[in-house]
């Protein structure tokens, strides 16, 4: 998913839960910003306090490149923040497998609810993010896998989508080849299709749906094609239906945390809003447009009682510029009560939770 679902679709729902503006900000905020936090890195401040920064991205061209060639990067990054594993199947392969609401995702959130509320005055709300991020992806990422695998490999020449709008087809299958180019050494690109899809493949490591592009990012998309391993159809993946079914299932978690955290207001019923939420899902438009669709709806009162003060707008620059204030403060100290540092918390949380806590209670060795 992109920053339309991350943080609009997941302010949107947090609000509707229940949650007030600047709580649900910081929910939205820590969503989105999973995809933005690329560095593993450490600032030491003067007074002997250091900052760790943990990377969660894996979209920029380094990310996936860094990834390509290092396996624990993928198994630190992509799978337990992108691809999370449906735990179906006997092999570790087939395991590893993101699976839409698995079992396992179920366990997550779950998990990461009760844990949110018993830490919800230090990083309770970043988590919340986190998690929605992750259980969001399992809605649009499930049939791939967050490891190097032929599992991932697609027929080039196979995609069949259905799109209304002649021009919107014609802008997301340039945007595909744009993806693809991006990350593909320039010796690949000749032919078309088949040749460039495969590129894509060497050039993430068959990692993630990186041969399929941005399709599964767009709510509106109905589109199908071949994996190259069994020759076996993905079958017709319905974007708009599993999107409006993870932001139902999202605002579900969100309504159980704001309940247990104590903290819920004028909670709306997902079933009154649910019209209202297929319509701006299945809204044909680039990233801009489906972005002002949320707006829209909020703005006009359509998905919960408006506030004069909604945050509708999204910068990773914000949290950015908190890491960056770091060595300017006159206690290093200080830096625990930025949202940038409960970021970073809650997804150190997340990972340890997932690779070394969850997984392996399935048999699952990831790391």
């Amino acid at each position: 998913m992109q920053e339309d679902m991350h943080y609009y679709g997941t302010y949107a729902m947090a609000r509707a839960a229940g949650l007030k503006v600047e709580d649900a900000q910081v929910i939205a905020y820590a969503a989105q910003y999973v995809d933005d936090s690329t560095a593993n890195d450490s600032e030491q401040h003067e007074d002997g306090g250091m900052f760790e920064t943990t990377a969660t991205a894996h979209t920029n061209a380094e990310a996936i490149k860094n990834a390509a060639s290092n396996y624990a990067e993928q198994r630190k990054v992509w799978v337990p923040f992108h691809f999370f594993p449906g735990g179906e199947g006997e092999s570790l392969s087939e395991k590893l497998k993101c699976v839409k609401d698995s079992s396992l995702a179920q366990t997550m959130v779950k998990n990461h609810i009760r844990h949110a509320v018993s830490v919800k005055d230090n990083y309770g709300l970043a988590l919340m993010g986190v998690m929605a991020h992750v259980y969001a992806d399992t809605f649009s990422h499930y049939g791939f896998s967050g490891v190097s695998s032929r599992g991932n490999k697609v027929d080039g020449q196979s995609f069949e989508l259905d799109v209304k709008d002649e021009k919107v087809k014609a802008y997301i299958m340039n945007k595909y080849n744009e993806f693809l180019i991006k990350f593909t050494s320039k010796f690949l690109i000749k032919n078309y299709r088949n040749i460039i899809s495969k590129g894509a493949s060497i050039a993430t490591g068959a990692l993630g749906h990186g041969a399929v592009g941005t399709y599964p990012d767009r709510p509106f998309l109905k589109w199908k094609f071949i994996y190259k391993k069994d020759k076996k159809s993905s079958g017709w993946r319905d974007n708009h239906a599993t999107f409006l079914e993870g932001c139902e299932k999202i605002h579900e978690a969100f309504s159980k945390y704001a309940q247990q955290a104590g903290v819920q207001i004028k909670p709306v019923e997902f079933d009154t809003i649910k019209a209202k939420v297929s319509d701006i899902l299945a809204i044909e438009a680039n990233k801009e447009g489906r972005i002002e669709a949320w707006k829209k709806a909020i703005n006009n009162g359509d998905l919960f009682e408006k506030s004069n003060n909604e945050a509708l707008e999204y910068s990773a620059h914000f949290w950015e510029q908190q890491k960056d204030d770091f060595e300017d403060l006159e206690d290093s100290y200080e830096m625990i009560n930025t949202s940038v540092y409960k970021f970073h918390q809650a997804a150190i949380y997340h990972r340890n939770y997932t690779l070394k806590q969850l997984l392996p209670k399935h048999n699952i060795m990831v790391l």
